[in-house]
């Protein structure tokens, strides 16, 4: 009688504990999770404003995050890299070794190339925006842009084919760092015409760089430049030169069109420019988010971020390889910032679209 009552208590322990595993085999991945990921953007410098609109991005991706899935315990830790390699270094050392971080979103090429090695030994997913120009490997870095050659090679491809600028004395500026150098390599690849190349080592070179242009009569000129410098160079030309040239821009002019509006005064000055950027998803529903957050419109490159959090996210495993096989098989045609996938070396896939200033605004091409 009594090894009968032991059977039957065995069985009910067993029937719970079965019970128990069943319950949390079938409520998925995310259930009484702790996660802890790590922003690392450019808040200040050069690139502050894109990393202060990415930022109100990936917060609101966030927001949602949590509302969605509220068994999971979400830490964020936001560090600034400044778009610089020595502050960028510090802020990843304490993201990974102090902070613990499963994960880690960021945006700056020059901070990317300089960790690259040891984000690959760590194994821990990054997505990062930024381009990467050293190391690119199918590991656990995912590049949330196309390569230069996508971009750059499609601008550069269509203004060497348009009579209006082929037929004009040109020339090309770019900065002397990794991911502009790799852009203008590109445009020299792709372009097929002749041009002037001016290279930028630091701001004080964009005035001189302005009186060569103007003084030499060129009546277009590529910019390959940080926002800001961009706009500052532009000014500068416009001030100076007789005729206004006809302008190009990589994306930086989309990514920080805000620099340009406020240090143009009026981006009518600009009319007519020629830019490229990626094609664009679903926005209607972020935008209105972002609106109630926010109570002001996304700022470029928010929409971004905003996908860049629910990929890192939607694909969360306990398991970090399975994690990064998860994200490696994204395959979203409805993203905020256009369709998202990733080639075999983790750069996303994305069709391109070229824009140009009208009344003031940066609107695709009809």
């Amino acid at each position: 009688m009594k090894t009968n009552k032991i059977i039957i208590i065995l069985g009910i322990v067993l029937v719970i504990v079965l019970g128990v595993f069943a319950v949390t085999r079938t409520s998925g991945p995310n259930t009484a999770q702790n996660i802890t990921i790590g922003l690392m953007l450019p808040l200040t410098g050069d690139y502050g404003a894109a990393g202060q609109n990415m930022l109100k991005g990936m917060n609101l991706a966030i927001d949602q995050y949590k509302k969605e899935h509220p068994t999971v315990t979400l830490k964020v830790i936001t560090e600034d890299d400044g778009y610089e390699v020595k502050k960028g270094v510090s802020a990843y050392k304490k993201l990974v070794g102090i902070d613990n971080v499963d994960i880690i979103f960021m945006l700056s090429t020059p901070v990317i190339d300089a960790i690259h090695e040891d984000v690959v030994k760590t194994g821990i997913p990054v997505i990062q925006l930024g381009v990467q120009t050293v190391g690119v490997a199918r590991d656990n870095i995912f590049q949330f842009s196309p390569t230069a050659d996508a971009p750059i090679g499609y601008l550069a491809t269509y203004l060497g084919q348009q009579s209006d600028f082929i037929t004009k004395k040109v020339a090309v500026v770019y900065d002397n760092g990794a991911a502009q150098i790799d852009f203008f390599n590109v445009f020299k690849k792709n372009y097929g015409h002749d041009f002037t190349p001016f290279v930028v080592n630091n701001r004080t070179d964009l005035r001189g760089i302005a009186i060569k242009i103007a003084g030499g009569n060129y009546d277009a000129v590529m910019v390959i430049e940080s926002p800001e410098n961009g706009a500052i160079l532009t000014k500068e030309i416009l001030t100076i030169a007789k005729k206004a040239p006809i302008f190009a821009y990589d994306a930086q002019l989309q990514t920080g069109f805000a620099d340009y509006q406020r240090i143009l005064g009026d981006a009518n000055k600009i009319n007519g420019a020629k830019s490229m950027w990626f094609k664009s998803g679903k926005t209607s529903e972020f935008i209105k988010l972002f609106k109630e957050k926010y109570n002001s419109e996304p700022g470029f490159l928010a929409d971004f971020a905003f996908d860049m959090i629910n990929v890192g996210l939607q694909t969360y495993s306990t398991n970090t390889e399975q994690w990064l096989q998860n994200i490696q098989a994204t395959n979203n045609p409805d993203g905020v910032s256009g369709a998202i996938s990733f080639d075999d070396n983790g750069i996303r896939i994305q069709p391109m679209v070229i824009t140009h200033v009208k009344n003031g605004e940066l609107v695709p091409m009809e």
